[in-house]
């Protein structure tokens, strides 16, 4: 049997189905598929990573196109907060250490400058913790917030740009909550304690700039974000002030409880009592303070001036010792008086014409009486 020619084998072998064969659709959707190169996604992602080895997971709550914070306005609050943190820190450290803090600030220009007095006063603690300690943290955490992008990473670096995207609205939110608490406290020394403190002052002004310094720069571009971080600041704020406040007003009511043997009919706030009893020597002493006409200036929320009155005990003190109510508010204030001698701060004892200021021990002032204390640089009179 003769071989069929070789001709009629090839066009089967190498033409392509036809389109009546059910493999023909088969073979289109899978000969695309087999000629495109499996690299085109890879090559695709790699070009929106810039550092293929980078397994950390990119930030996705960092908004870059709105750009970074000046770097100028991170300098000047780092620099506001450090001042605030050095002066708390020091008000601080006096207050837990000194008793006598009526050396604190002086006369200045004839105006009278008791930061003394108001740092031993009720509204100046919170449970018996100087309001300056905290403020020292919030200063301080305000210097650390502002400088952490810098810390983060170098000029440019996605560490920086995340740092000081997190940190913007804690700023706005501390710095707007230092604010409405200074607001309260420069109410309180107006109005209740009505004393100048320059230290307090000081403290404010720092407060009130770097609140002003993060809302005229939109530290939260996000005007809804930027709304609800301020309003509740303002709120937490300001019920912290409302309990400060409170606390100190019934801690103070509760101390001039019973104090009728120092009370009167001219109204006024009425110092606490005295509850020790006297002991022979503290009515000696009172005796002899009373013949020298001594006085001792105070005012009814001074706790160093009721310790004061407690070392002598309710029998001498009341028998003996003349006492000047210097708070304007307080009962049978003489407040005229207090300025017109220059009362440096409460308790101040006056002894043969010449101005002790600060709590003293008994001992302290038997030392005053008998002569052996130098005498204090006269203070000047003002003449009417």
């Amino acid at each position: 049997m003769a071989r069929p020619p070789l001709q009629r084998h090839l066009p089967q072998a190498h033409s392509p189905p036809s389109s009546s064969s059910p493999r023909t659709a088969a073979h289109r959707l899978l000969l695309p598929l087999r000629a495109t190169p499996p690299s085109t996604d890879d090559s695709t992602t790699t070009t929106t990573v810039a550092d293929p080895t980078d397994s950390s997971p990119p930030s996705r709550d960092i908004d870059l196109t709105i750009g970074l914070w000046p770097k100028e306005s991170r300098h000047l609050l780092a620099l506001l907060g450090g001042l605030g943190f050095l002066e708390t820190a020091h008000l601080t450290y006096q207050k837990l250490t000194t008793d006598d803090l009526t050396s604190l600030c002086t006369a200045v220009a004839g105006l009278s400058m008791k930061c003394g007095d108001v740092l031993n006063s009720e509204y100046a603690s919170f449970f018996d913790v100087p309001l300056t300690l905290p403020g020292a943290v919030a200063y301080a955490s305000v210097a650390g917030l502002a400088l952490w992008p810098f810390l983060a990473g170098g000029e440019g670096s996605r560490e920086r740009a995340e740092a000081d995207g997190s940190s913007r609205a804690p700023l706005l939110i501390l710095t707007t909550g230092m604010a409405t608490f200074s607001g309260y406290f420069m109410w309180v020394l107006a109005t209740q304690l009505r004393e100048l403190c320059p230290y307090c002052l000081a403290s404010a002004s720092l407060s009130f700039s770097m609140a002003g310094l993060t809302w005229s720069k939109n530290i939260v571009p996000n005007a809804t974000k930027s709304v609800i971080y301020k309003g509740g600041a303002v709120a937490v704020s300001g019920l912290f002030s409302l309990a400060a406040f409170a606390y100190a007003t019934a801690k103070i009511l509760v101390m001039t409880q019973g104090g009728g043997v120092e009370g009167g009919r001219g109204g006024g706030m009425v110092p606490p009592a005295i509850t020790t009893h006297s002991t022979a020597k503290s009515e000696a002493l009172a005796g002899r303070l009373q013949g020298m006409d001594a006085k001792m200036y105070g005012a009814f929320w001074c706790s160093h001036c009721h310790e004061q009155k407690q070392a002598f005990g309710q029998e001498s003190f009341y028998k003996y010792i003349r006492y000047i109510e210097c708070a304007p508010d307080g009962v049978k204030s003489e407040t005229k008086v207090c300025k017109a001698r220059k009362v440096p701060g409460y308790p101040t004892w006056e002894i043969k014409g010449e101005l002790y200021p600060g709590e003293k021990s008994l001992e302290q002032l038997e030392d005053i009486v008998e002569g052996r204390v130098p005498v204090p640089p006269p203070l000047e009179i003002p003449k009417k």
